[in-house]
């Protein structure tokens, strides 16, 4: 019986962080769209180019600034079922907060840099 309980605690365990392992690392999961520019150990600096009319699967980013090469706008997508969709302008930096998402590009496709600010342990 003791064992039972054991293995029900870790199957218990291993659901429980099935929902928040499920978003990724995008340069990991989609090096297409992804490309890592520099990385310390107090930022990662990430360019981001998809094309037009594009989804890019759930992936998870930390803090970060992006900063648009060009104008677009794109639909962002929380795993909550929270949607937004965001217009950017070629040059004007804004913060986006932690968390996991899918985009999915307009018209224009997407052309940015985002920057990962990494937190101290």
């Amino acid at each position: 019986m003791k064992t039972f309980a054991s293995i029900a605690g870790a199957v218990a365990m291993l659901a429980l962080c099935a929902v928040p392992c499920g978003a990724q690392d995008p340069a990991t999961i989609d090096p297409a769209h992804f490309k890592v520019e520099l990385n310390n150990d107090r930022v990662r600096v990430l360019h981001v180019t998809v094309e037009p009319n594009t989804k890019i699967q759930l992936h998870e980013l930390d803090d970060a600034v992006v900063v648009p090469l060009t104008d677009y706008e794109s639909t962002l997508k929380r795993p909550d079922g929270q949607t937004k969709v965001v217009e950017r302008k070629a040059g004007k930096a804004s913060w986006v907060g932690r968390g996991a998402r899918e985009i999915e590009t307009g018209g224009r496709g997407v052309d940015a840099l985002i920057i990962e600010i990494k937190h101290a342990p």
